[in-house]
């Protein structure tokens, strides 16, 4: 049963926690260049990102059903250690997500820009909290119709794979000027949100 993983997760925190602060280190500094000293977006350390996560995992003890935000619950079938480092990995991914679309609308807010977008949140770590979603996810993008077309954006999306997530990086890459480079993150993120209530709804 799940609760029996989060049982064990209880009984041998002392020897699991400290393993996932180094993988939650260890991931920031070589995804998302974070050291020492230095607080991820939002002004999260990798630590608060475990802590976050065994709190979801604490809250969805003993319960099942629909994912639901801030809540996460174990598959039994599963290895516990790799659904906390994929819960880790994805809160991380959504966290940074996040930020990245705070501050690309706050500049389109500056530059005065005549279209203006609702606020969105369009990979929140509720569902994206497992490895097996975020594959099912990432399958479905590269198949979208605007991604299997060729171009701008499959060039894009091709710049992450590689892990090139800077603007200035993916604007000198694709021979574009930084704020075309956040249209297209914003059209991207529209194609992932898409994607994402799509498989939500089945």
């Amino acid at each position: 049963m799940a609760t029996d993983h989060f049982r064990y997760l209880q009984e041998h925190a002392d020897e699991i926690i400290p393993v996932l602060y180094d993988y939650a280190r260890n991931l920031a500094a070589r995804k998302y260049h974070w050291y020492e000293a230095k607080t991820l977006p939002l002004g999260k350390t990798p630590e608060d990102i475990v802590t976050d996560v065994y709190v979801a995992y604490a809250r969805g003890a003993g319960s099942s059903g629909k994912r639901t935000k801030g809540i996460r619950h174990f598959d039994p079938d599963k290895d516990i250690m790799l659904q906390l480092k994929g819960s880790i990995k994805s809160a991380m991914w959504a966290l940074t997500e996040r930020a990245s679309t705070k501050n690309e609308l706050l500049a389109r807010s500056e530059d005065a820009m005549e279209v203006e977008f609702a606020p969105t949140d369009p990979i929140p770590d509720d569902l994206v909290e497992s490895a097996d979603f975020a594959r099912a996810v990432a399958e479905r993008v590269r198949n979208h119709p605007k991604i299997k077309k060729g171009g701008e954006l499959a060039d894009l999306l091709a710049l992450f794979e590689l892990e090139t997530t800077e603007v200035a990086d993916q604007a000198r890459e694709l021979k574009k000027n930084e704020k075309e480079i956040c249209q297209l993150r914003y059209q991207l993120r529209q194609i992932y949100s898409e994607v994402i209530d799509e498989l939500n709804r089945q």
